[in-house]
């Protein structure tokens, strides 16, 4: 999976220009690490989007499944989110602070994105209005606390597609975050376990052995 393929000159050009941008964004913490604790567009777009390489390699991810429906809780400034949707037929992605996702929103006009469902709140008051069909690909990218990932995961469980994958952000945040990902990654549901050190892949996928890969990348 060469993530390298991937990469989008109009998504990472779009990256600089939030870096420059100053204007102040109104908080909103709904976790540790949140970004309503960041207080202007290029602080958030400095500290808190994923690395240019990580959202190739979600993007590699939805193209390989392949994705019909992707789902991110998580949306911040919306530029993982272009590259999932770039490959998945449909992508529903949820954002805690509104300030945010109206930022996001204007980010995909910007580069002519339109296959994403919106959703601002927390992700447990909003769960019901994404839990209406099934995704191949689900992105678990917010809060940061280890009883909130586990209560995700298992939340996400029945809207997984049977070979579908699950991928958990920042599983090395924190010691809670990590004890919560052995957690998860002990369940039985899984067969293959992926640690990329910065966030972990999950699948159910029975057309796979059983094992945990730890890989750094």
């Amino acid at each position: 999976m060469r993530s390298r393929a991937f990469h989008r000159t109009d998504i990472e050009a779009l990256r600089l220009n939030l870096k420059s941008n100053s204007a102040s964004v109104p908080s909103v913490d709904y976790g540790a690490g949140s970004t309503g604790s960041t207080s202007t567009v290029s602080g958030i777009a400095r500290h808190s989007l994923k690395r240019p390489k990580h959202a190739r390699a979600l993007a590699a991810l939805a193209a390989h499944l392949p994705s019909q429906a992707a789902l991110e809780l998580g949306t911040s400034l919306g530029l993982t989110s272009a590259y999932l949707a770039g490959h998945a037929e449909t992508l529903t992605t949820v954002e805690g602070n509104p300030h945010i996702q109206a930022l996001a929103q204007s980010n995909w006009t910007k580069l002519g994105v339109s296959n994403i469902r919106s959703l601002s709140g927390e992700f447990d008051a909003t769960w019901e209005a994404f839990a209406d069909r099934e995704y191949d690909l689900i992105f678990i990218d917010g809060n940061h606390r280890g009883e909130a990932l586990i209560r995700y995961v298992e939340k996400s469980l029945p809207l997984l597609h049977p070979d579908g994958v699950i991928v958990c952000d920042d599983i090395h945040w924190s010691p809670d975050m990590e004890a919560a990902w052995e957690h998860i990654r002990s369940m039985p549901e899984w067969t293959l376990q992926m640690d990329a050190f910065e966030w972990g892949l999950l699948t159910r996928n029975q057309a796979l052995k059983r094992e945990h890969v730890c890989i750094r990348f």
